[in-house]
């Protein structure tokens, strides 16, 4: 339990150490950010060029991998420095844009959502921390699940939150539970308490390692919180994400 209680508090001092070299470099990274912007535009342009030979557009696409992963690291990391203030935030009206960005993903892997949305008030958070969280959720289950025959089911309900669960209790606080269950592979039991380290991934070189500890440390920010359950299994795989937001910050 001490063992415990002394790694929990070394990662908040590394997150808090981490946050502060993000803080004061935030402004160089936002520059960096757009100078890689206009280097995959101009890749981009160049790929569609014609009479170009099979190499060079071989080497074209391993720039834009390349680039693309280094524009995740600054867009991950920029998210989890930046701060708004709290304001109304309708948490489908979120959600369903979030699913309008990855609409043309959707489509072409041809991937059913249902969504069960039984929690329609506002509450009070950093809209774009928001955004974030619910971004790399959906990114997460929709990279994992097959064409066709996936699923991911969007589910949103009232909840108490304590330190026992989902309680109904005075002192508990009030608020709202995300659920993000989709019906792909699932997530290898020795990699369920990695995946929320930073860097890593399990993505094969696709992924920077960062959009699950930044998630979480998102949810921490908007006092709320993150939970994981998977299942490999052959017969019945999948993996559910649970966010809670509380209603207020105060």
């Amino acid at each position: 339990m001490l063992r415990q209680k002394q790694k929990r508090q070394f990662r908040d001092e590394e997150v808090r150490a981490l946050a502060e070299v993000g803080l004061f470099s935030a402004g160089i990274i936002h520059e960096v950010k757009n100078a890689l912007q206009g280097i995959a535009n101009a890749l981009f342009l160049l790929d569609n060029e014609k009479g170009l030979n099979v190499r060079t557009r071989e080497r074209i696409g391993d720039a834009r991998r390349e680039l693309a992963r280094a524009l995740e690291v600054s867009r991950e990391t920029l998210a989890l420095v930046r701060e708004e203030n709290a304001v109304p935030v309708r948490i489908t009206e979120v959600l369903e844009d979030v699913l309008s960005t990855y609409a043309a993903k959707i489509d072409f892997k041809q991937i059913a959502i249902d969504r069960r949305y039984e929690f329609h008030e506002t509450i009070h958070a950093d809209p774009g921390a928001v955004r974030q969280v619910f971004s790399n959720i959906v990114l997460n289950a929709l990279e994992s699940l097959p064409r066709r025959a996936g699923r991911l089911t969007i589910h949103t309900r009232a909840c108490h939150v304590g330190e026992e669960g989902d309680v109904r209790r005075a002192n508990t606080v009030r608020g709202v539970r995300i659920l993000f269950a989709d019906n792909g592979p699932g997530i290898p039991r020795q990699n369920r308490l990695k995946i929320f380290d930073p860097l890593f991934s399990t993505k094969k070189g696709k992924g920077s390692g960062l959009g699950l500890w930044v998630t979480e440390q998102l949810l921490r920010k908007q006092h709320g919180g993150l939970r994981l359950r998977s299942s490999d299994s052959p017969r019945s795989s999948g993996t559910c994400f649970s966010v809670f937001l509380p209603i207020s910050q105060n």
